[in-house]
């Protein structure tokens, strides 16, 4: 069974900015892709490379596109031709809302128990949700988030390095605090906030390093999450690391590392926002009638 994925996202800069963002190759290896082909007139509308579920050439083509409001294209994942849709439309603010729709996305239940590889459908949950961040980030001219690598020869370790815009003591409470890691993350985690405490966030297990505002580590002994903060130029930076991944389950990290990013990059825009933060990307209910 599959179902529709589809996403909402709200972007602080007008239609046509975000439709060249989407549509112009150099633009789309900034922010997407590594290598991106693409001439509207011609009907071409490719991106590839290691930051792509299986990242062959040749996987898209171009059905529809509509200056400033639609970009409609095929997408072969695992084997099976999909339809991704891009919709924009002004949201009367000078900004932009998004609508991404995509046929072909696992259920709920396949998500939870997956069978073979998880970087093709399995892995779209995540890609968009970080593929929309990094659009948000472009277009609003903020630092990109680092791009996810889906590539054969990828490290079975996840690391990510960040700088967030606020001092490390707030950004270590934002990792403890089970409300603030429900508007960053998507749920709340279990927490237990000490040495030997329970914690739920990405992985589970036992909290065996925690100095506040510098240091948190957690995990069973196989899966271990660690968090280092150092305070920077007013800000902070931020280095995740996620290891126990085998070297057979490399696909399987890639698709835990797009939704870390996705998460991370929700992290510093609730830092740097503010009383301004929403979050960025509402999945909506799949629609039986579309």
């Amino acid at each position: 069974m599959t179902e529709l994925l589809q996403l909402r996202a709200r972007l602080a800069a007008t239609p046509p900015a975000v439709y060249s963002a989407l549509t112009e190759a150099t633009a789309l290896t900034t922010w997407l892709a590594e290598y991106a082909d693409i001439s509207l007139p011609q009907r071409r509308f490719e991106f590839w490379g290691r930051y792509t579920p299986q990242g062959a050439r040749g996987r898209q083509r171009l059905l529809e596109a509509e200056r400033d409001r639609l970009l409609k294209f095929a997408w072969t994942l695992d084997g099976k031709a999909t339809t991704a849709e891009i919709r924009l439309a002004p949201d009367g603010r000078d900004g932009t809302e998004l609508t991404v729709v995509q046929d072909g996305a696992p259920t709920l239940e396949e998500l939870m128990a997956p069978t073979g590889r998880r970087d093709g459908l399995h892995s779209l949950h995540t890609f968009w949700g970080l593929a929309i961040a990094g659009l948000a980030e472009y277009v609003e001219g903020r630092e990109l988030t680092p791009k996810c690598d889906f590539g054969p020869d990828r490290a079975a370790e996840i690391r990510i390095e960040v700088t967030v815009g606020a001092p490390a003591d707030e950004v270590f409470e934002s990792l403890i605090d089970p409300v603030r890691i429900g508007r960053w993350f998507g749920w709340e985690a279990e927490v237990e906030p000490r040495l030997g405490g329970r914690m739920t966030l990405g992985a589970d297990g036992r909290i065996f390093e925690f100095e506040p505002g510098r240091k948190l580590a957690y995990g069973d002994g196989e899966m271990v999450v660690r968090w280092e903060l150092a305070e920077s130029g007013g800000g902070t930076r931020l280095t995740f690391v996620q290891s126990g991944f085998e070297p057979g389950e490399l696909d399987n990290a890639a698709q835990h590392e797009a939704g870390w990013l996705a998460g991370i990059a929700e992290l510093k825009r609730m830092h740097e926002l503010g009383e301004r933060w929403q979050p960025l990307t509402t999945e909506l209910p799949a629609d039986p009638e579309r």
